[in-house]
């Protein structure tokens, strides 16, 4: 059946709006600040063997991996298997692509007794139950250690709760009323997902639906094709390492991919990457092709909404039992540096081709839980913070200051009021990180210095950083990033600059502080090529001191009669032209 264009583009949209509804519905519900401000979640609507539809506005990793969630689930039960009223929750890594803690709920879609779709949402609980609290093991030595696994199983039955599943969930999590909430918040995202597709099925038939999508599907790819064919054929490599896995912190981990064009295909190659580790910072196969889609849509067609068919040209390679294609029951908990670092490379890698379009490297995942789980203590607690840094420079401008790392999109951090109303912490200081950064003709984006204070006693936390000792990459002479550091106690005597990923440190008491500062991005371009105006507003905002100006990027200040920067234009290029000889 043919569909008209109009028609397609409505339905088309409509399913983005419910999607986005989706993705309102959960945030209006859920309990936990990770999930309604941090918004630590992905929604969407898939047709019946697992392709992306629509999606709501929401973390690009996760949206990514539902598609191989629902067919993992159709190889569970089969299309058959469903029936109207079922509700599946899924957690497992192997089989969703990231961490236990990142649990999908999704729920067929029925029309006049016709499976239709899936609604689907993948989303981080506060606690799995694993060997720490928050639903994060950085030392764990395989995959059950981390919590709770559910492997595809039927939460609701034709509508019928399973109590004996429901009790277990909640028994075995630290935040049983901050878990019960979000599940909630999470089936209700999928029935609305499903009630409006269920809407426009009576309004255009479900043939016309699925007619008008595949349409969406074969343009999406017709398009992504014509991109690729535009790049230049050819092969490309790049390679960075993790810090550590976490069991051998001594011990480096490499990535290493291959992007190579081939007429209207684009293959990502991770042949070369080191064995799977023995620490918790494996990405399974789905996750990593997550991670390459995700740097490929970036530099292609960034704006447009995702479907199924922006994949289709992308193959992805990685040998078995690497780092990212580990086996069970290999740890994953700390998936996301691995899939942090893909994006980058494959940016780095494509740079090569379309030069003009791709990133330098960013700041990395940064993230800290502050918790109390002893009720001996007081009320326990989970606070899970993200912490925003620098984003990578750009070909054609300055990376972004302060945003959230790649794979969680445009998500927010917790808001300081939120921060000082749900928790018991004081935010000292919240403000820009000028002083690690990558220069360039383009400078990275500056990372962010946030101070909690504790105002109770008997808290500790769990460190999740990445990149305190290996740099993101510049990129055309760029310089490489800054550097993650968390500092304990600071102006104390007992201060200390942590660089390991600990899953229990403390105690920390009333006003104590601990300071995260995250590192800004790489550079993109020479210095020297900076523009002396950008360098003289960053003086003027007191970013950059003259000194540094002159260092870094050969731009002389002179102070004006009013004390404001000015730069001495003939000075400058006389002292660039012999900076250049040298």
């Amino acid at each position: 059946m043919r569909v008209d264009p109009i028609t397609m583009q409505v339905i088309r949209n409509a399913l983005v709006s419910a999607a986005e509804e989706m993705r309102v519905a959960l945030v209006k519900t859920a309990h936990n600040p990770l999930i309604y401000e941090v918004q630590d979640f992905a929604v969407g609507l898939l047709t019946t063997h697992g392709e992306m539809l629509a999606e709501g506005t929401s973390l690009p990793l996760f949206l990514a991996c539902l598609p191989a969630t629902i067919e993992n689930g159709l190889k569970k039960y089969g299309s058959d298997g469903f029936k109207p009223g079922d509700i599946v929750v899924a957690n497992d890594p192997y089989t969703t692509g990231t961490h236990i803690s990142d649990t999908a709920i999704y729920m067929p879609i029925f029309y006049w007794g016709e499976l239709v779709a899936f609604s689907a949402n993948m989303a981080h609980w506060a606690d799995v139950g694993g060997k720490s609290p928050g639903g994060w093991c950085p030392d764990s030595t395989d995959v059950h250690q981390e919590g709770m696994l559910f492997p595809h199983l039927k939460l609701y039955e034709e509508g019928r709760l399973n109590e004996t599943l429901m009790d277990f969930i909640l028994a075995n999590t630290r935040f049983p009323q901050l878990v019960r909430g979000d599940l909630g918040a999470q089936i209700a995202a999928c029935r609305t997902g499903g009630l409006r597709y269920v809407t426009l099925c009576e309004k255009h038939g479900a043939e016309t639906v699925r007619d008008a999508m595949e349409f969406v599907f074969d343009q999406s790819e017709a398009l992504m094709r014509r991109l690729i064919r535009a790049m230049p054929d050819g092969e490309w490599s790049a390679e960075s390492c993790l810090d550590h896995d976490g069991v051998e912190k001594t011990r480096r981990r490499k990535i290493r991919v291959t992007v190579r064009i081939q007429r209207d295909e684009l293959i990502v190659d991770f042949t070369g990457t080191d064995e799977t580790a023995s620490g918790p910072v494996n990405l399974p196969l789905i996750g990593a092709r997550a991670a390459a889609e995700i740097a490929i849509k970036s530099v292609t067609v960034p704006h447009e909404p995702s479907n199924a068919g922006y994949g289709r040209p992308l193959k992805v390679i990685s040998p078995p039992h690497t780092l990212t294609n580990p086996s069970r029951p290999a740890p994953c908990d700390s998936f996301g540096y691995a899939a942090l670092l893909i994006i980058d490379l494959v940016s780095e890698a494509l740079s090569n081709a379309v030069p003009d379009r791709c990133p330098a490297g960013e700041y990395m995942l940064f993230g800290g839980w502050l918790y109390r789980s002893d009720p001996r203590f007081g009320k326990p607690f989970i606070y899970i913070d993200p912490v925003c840094g620098g984003g990578g420079a750009l070909p054609f401008d300055d990376g972004a200051d302060g945003l959230i790392f790649h794979g969680d999109g445009d998500a927010p951090n917790t808001p300081v009021e939120v921060a000082e109303t749900r928790y018991p912490v004081r935010i000292d200081r919240y403000e820009f990180h000028s002083e690690e950064y990558g220069i360039g003709k383009f400078r990275g984006g500056l990372g962010t210095i946030r101070d909690y204070r504790v105002v109770t006693d008997n808290i500790y936390i769990q460190i999740a950083n990445e990149q305190t000792v290996c740099r993101p990459h510049g990129l055309q002479g760029g310089h490489p990033g800054g550097i993650n550091r968390l500092v304990v106690w600071p102006g104390k005597k007992k201060e200390q600059v942590l660089t390991e990923r600990i899953a229990h440190f403390g105690p920390f008491n009333t006003d104590e502080v601990i300071s995260c500062r995250t590192a800004g991005g790489a550079g993109c371009g020479d210095p020297l090529e900076r523009d002396p105006d950008r360098v003289r507003w960053e003086v003027l905002n007191e970013l950059l001191t003259s000194e540094k100006a002159k260092e870094y990027y050969g731009v002389i200040i002179r102070t004006g009669e009013e004390g404001e920067p000015i730069v001495n234009r003939e000075t400058t290029e006389a002292y660039r032209a012999a900076l250049r000889v040298r």
